[in-house]
């Protein structure tokens, strides 16, 4: 029997003004697999699999998509892939770019970057053939965009297995350039074109020896700690993804000349001393690999699971030059004991091994301004209204914590829409001790701002996966994930839809509202519901505002002055984006359920909100 493809559909959506389409240019880098079923760009079959770069006017890609009932057979910007991986770039002006652009000399031509791997193989069930499709603004960023998974038939926004959709903010690229130095800036006369990134322009932000200076007092006494972390299973949400979940190094190929072990799937113990000289005792197998006498940086030690104990070196040049900490790719040594001799030897750069792992770990935390951090987590969660759902960590403070810890801090906190109160600014006074493209692009959108965003985990990753056949059943949960209907890619702002809420007290007692607020632009910070729900009543009426930009509408009600509380907060994301969090906490939480019903009626939500009592036997229709 003959292997089956699935092709994913791609629709360009463009939201965008100030280009017509005569201006809009869409290119193809990457592989292509010549899987025997037809994947096509527009109306235009692919039938040469050897080009690694095509370039079209999007005027080019405008075609019927059948399979796509949503459409009702009018024509779209459609390309429609069953193996391919690689990058797609949208660029605006006269001409389409010629090749992948050098990301520290961008040009003028504003771009946006599109990575994706799509593989349509249908396996046999129960196993899924997975896609997955993200918004890089790793490179840098110049203009608004998004992206989403959607139904064939509704266009609604289906459950991925990480964040869907993912949007950025209409006005991100002046939001980015108040963010950063304004040597990151890119200008034609006096228009602003494009902000490079930290990586791809480390001379244009902050270098890291102030922040280094600091570590080398801190942690003299009170070591880093970069260590693996799995995820407490009780009480997180199926839908997060992190119960269980390891926030460690999963394995990779054996490399020759790698320490023992470092390649296989372990937990791993280390701490990070940064010091003024990496080798006191003048030891030669260390002087011979260039950590001589004097030699100032960051020792990292410890253990792995499988490996046994090592030792990690990255001096501060390498730390501070722009393939270092920003570059994420410095060069470092491993030492370890073989038949009581010690054997050093140095890596040109990351190895995709557990020493690669740890030292990306350390780079990771110092970038989101996790290293010199006093913010105190409980404290920090109430201040935020965000739950950390019975989490016990090993510190009261974010600095304190390990590395695996505090990914998954920020996972949870992204998950929650509130990753922007646990990096840079909200941890670190300093500028100097934070990458300050990292933050600016969070605080603007969803999507990739560093190499490092990739320790997000669950429903925070900002790699959106799907499935084209055979969905897996969501973790913790009794559903299914659904199989995609096409990838809607929105170049401009995806406006926001408005919502209509109704309440449901299924109880005998009634609800009183603790707090409520609207988070974003809807044109207003208030949002104005019941500040009674009474017993075995429904109220309606309350309504939030379709929005140029993404929004969240948060509320609380208790049925007791305070001692429970029962909430939800929406975050609602482009025309059929999203995501409802319910949140119980206090005295009686246990005692109750709270529950949501979505439907999507002429571009606006309507939300059903329903609250019960678990002893409750009946339930208000």
């Amino acid at each position: 029997m003959s292997t089956v493809y699935v092709n994913t559909s791609f629709v360009i959506t463009n939201n965008q003004t100030e280009y017509d389409t005569s201006q809009i240019w869409v290119s193809f880098s990457g592989t292509f697999t010549n899987t025997g079923t037809d994947q096509t760009i527009g109306s235009k079959v692919i039938s040469d699999f050897t080009a690694q770069w095509r370039s079209f006017n999007i005027s080019k890609l405008s075609t019927e998509v059948p399979t796509l009932s949503y459409y009702g057979g009018t024509d779209q910007f459609t390309f429609s892939f069953n193996g391919f991986s690689g990058r797609v770039y949208i660029n605006y002006g006269a001409t389409p770019l010629s090749g992948s652009p050098d990301p520290s000399s961008p040009g003028a031509s504003p771009y946006i970057v599109f990575e994706m791997t799509v593989l349509g193989e249908t396996l046999p069930a129960p196993t899924p053939s997975a896609s997955n499709m993200d918004l890089s603004y790793v490179d840098g960023v110049s203009a608004t965009a998004a992206t989403m998974i959607r139904n064939a038939e509704t266009g609604a926004a289906i459950l991925a297995t990480s964040m869907n959709p993912v949007i950025s903010k209409k006005g991100i690229l002046a939001d980015v350039a108040g963010l950063v130095p304004s040597d990151a800036q890119v200008t034609v006369g006096s228009e602003l074109v494009r902000v490079k990134s930290s990586a791809a322009d480390p001379s244009a932000y902050h270098d890291w020896l102030d922040l280094m200076s600091t570590l080398r007092t801190i942690t003299k006494d009170n070591p880093l700690n970069v260590c693996s972390y799995t995820s407490p299973a009780t009480g997180i949400p199926a839908r997060y993804a992190l119960s269980g979940a390891l926030f460690g190094y999963s394995g990779a190929p054996a490399i020759s000349g790698q320490a023992p072990g470092f390649e296989l799937m372990q937990g791993y113990d280390t701490k990070a001393t940064f010091t003024d000289n990496l080798n006191p005792n003048d030891v030669s197998v260390l002087s011979s690999v260039g950590i001589t006498p004097g030699t100032t940086g960051v020792e990292i030690s410890g253990a792995g699971t499988v490996s046994g104990s090592f030792t990690i070196y990255i001096t501060e040049d390498n730390l501070n030059a722009g393939t270092g900490i920003y570059g994420n790719n410095p060069p470092y040594v491993v030492s370890y004991l073989q038949a009581s001799t010690e054997i050093a030897y140095l890596t040109e750069g990351i190895v995709n091994d557990l020493g690669g792992r740890i030292v990306g770990d350390l780079m990771a935390g110092i970038c989101f301004g996790w290293s010199t951090s006093a913010t105190n987590i409980v404290k920090q969660a109430n201040a935020t209204s965000m739950d950390l759902y019975g989490t016990t960590f090993s510190a009261t403070t974010v600095g304190e914590i390990s590395t695996g810890e505090f990914f998954f801090l920020l996972s949870l906190a992204g998950a929650q829409r509130m990753l922007t109160k646990w990096i840079g600014i909200s941890l670190d006074a300093s500028a100097n001790h934070y990458d300050e493209y990292l933050y600016a692009i969070a605080e603007n959108s969803d999507a990739y701002g560093s190499g490092f965003t990739d320790r997000l985990q669950g429903y925070s990753n900002p790699d959106t996966y799907w499935y084209t056949a055979n969905p897996p059943v969501i973790p913790g949960g009794s559903d299914n994930y659904e199989t995609v209907g096409f990838v809607d890619i929105v170049i401009g702002s995806a406006i926001t839809a408005g919502m209509d809420i109704l309440l449901t007290n299924n109880t005998t007692q009634p609800l009183y509202l603790v707090t409520s607020e609207i988070v974003g632009p809807t044109g207003s910070t208030d949002l104005v519901v019941p500040y009674k729900i009474p017993s075995a009543s429904t109220e309606g009426g309350s309504s939030t505002s379709a929005s140029c930009a993404p929004y969240q509408a948060s509320w609380v009600y208790s049925p007791d002055a305070g001692e429970t509380l029962l909430g939800f907060v929406c975050d609602v994301s482009g025309p059929y984006g999203m995501t409802i969090i319910p949140l119980k906490s206090g005295t009686d939480a246990d005692c109750w359920e709270i529950g949501e019903s979505p439907s999507l009626v002429n571009g606006v939500w309507v939300v059903r909100f329903s609250y019960w009592e678990e002893s409750d036997d009946a339930f208000i229709a």
